[in-house]
Parts: structure tokens; C-alpha cells; sequence
């Protein structure tokens, strides 16, 4: 089990760093955007500002995915954004759906330590 979270870890990690630091420093460029609905709406959060955050919290949650001591942090902390990125490309721009299920697979992966998961939840109030 402790393969498949670390496998799972640097897999997950791998795409947040690379595409996170490209939103920062252009290695490659992006494809263009067909003009459906979901690309007005990243197009409107990268013209907002909004973009720059996620692409660093992105890069952060990547970065603490490699290191072993912060590994489940990172995954714990990436969790809401691969659901978002699920939700988003369910309902708006449903051509990258695939791709969107394997990183929440991945994040699911490299939660899944049952005994710290276990210490989060023991002693909170029902």
C-alpha cells in the first residue's frame, strides 16, 4: 500500500508542477480554446487574476507531494481542486473528463493512508 500512495503521489505531482510552472514561466505553449463555455470561463478567471492563484497553489500542493514528510499535506490539500477540476470538466468542458478522473484516482491514491486518516477524524466532536 505504501507503494501505490507514493507511486500515486509523484504521478499526481508530476502534472501540477509541470503545468503549474509553465502558467508562470512559458515553457510550452497552451492549446487554443474552442469557445465553449468552460474556455470563457478560464479565460475570464486568467483575465481576472484568479488563474495566478491556482497555478501556484497547484505548484505548491506539487511540490509538497514530493516530499515524503509533507506527502499526505499536499494530497489532503490538492483533494477540493481535483474535485473542482472533475466538477468543472463534467459540467463545462467535458473533452477533458478523462484525464480530470485519473488525478482525483491519483489524489485518492496517495490519501490513502487509513492510519493518518484515522488520527485526523478520532477526536473530532459528532
Amino acid at each position: 500500500m505504501k507503494t501505490v500512495r507514493i507511486v500515486s503521489a509523484v504521478l499526481l505531482a508530476i502534472p501540477l508542477v509541470l503545468f503549474g510552472g509553465n502558467y508562470f514561466l512559458h515553457l510550452f505553449p497552451l492549446p487554443s480554446g474552442d469557445g465553449s463555455t468552460g474556455d470563457q470561463l478560464l479565460q475570464a478567471m486568467q483575465s481576472g487574476g484568479m488563474m495566478t492563484a491556482i497555478a501556484f497553489s497547484h505548484v505548491v500542493a506539487g511540490m509538497l507531494l514530493l516530499i515524503p514528510r509533507t506527502r499526505f499535506l499536499g494530497a489532503l490539500l490538492q483533494l477540493p481542486m481535483s474535485i473542482g477540476i472533475v466538477a468543472f470538466h463534467a459540467t463545462m468542458l467535458p473533452a477533458g473528463i478523462a484525464v480530470a478522473i485519473v488525478l482525483l484516482l491519483l489524489n485518492l491514491g496517495a490519501l490513502a493512508d487509513f492510519r493518518r486518516l484515522h488520527s485526523l477524524v478520532e477526536g473530532a466532536p459528532l
